[in-house]
């Protein structure tokens, strides 16, 4: 890992990974999710450039994003 990042130890988004440091925000992950949704799209046989899928990848990074937001909060911070 490399040393010029922060620490990692105390990290609640990323606790489970092997990262060496955190994003500035969670949106800061919204463009490598968007990719990785188009290439799973791509796996399914779908074309993610048709009419009916352009905005499905951002759509779905999205919304992990929401449905993911609790890992990165605590009762603390209510």
């Amino acid at each position: 890992m490399s040393s010029s990042h922060e620490s990692h130890e105390n990290c609640t988004f990323h606790h489970d990974l092997e990262l060496d440091h955190k994003p500035p925000t969670r949106e800061a992950l919204l463009p490598e999710m968007t990719r990785s949704y188009r290439l799973l799209l791509t796996g399914l046989g779908e074309d993610p450039d048709r009419q009916g899928l352009l905005k499905t990848p951002e759509r779905a990074a999205k919304a992990m994003l929401f449905f993911t937001k609790g890992y990165d909060q605590s009762l603390e911070d209510s």
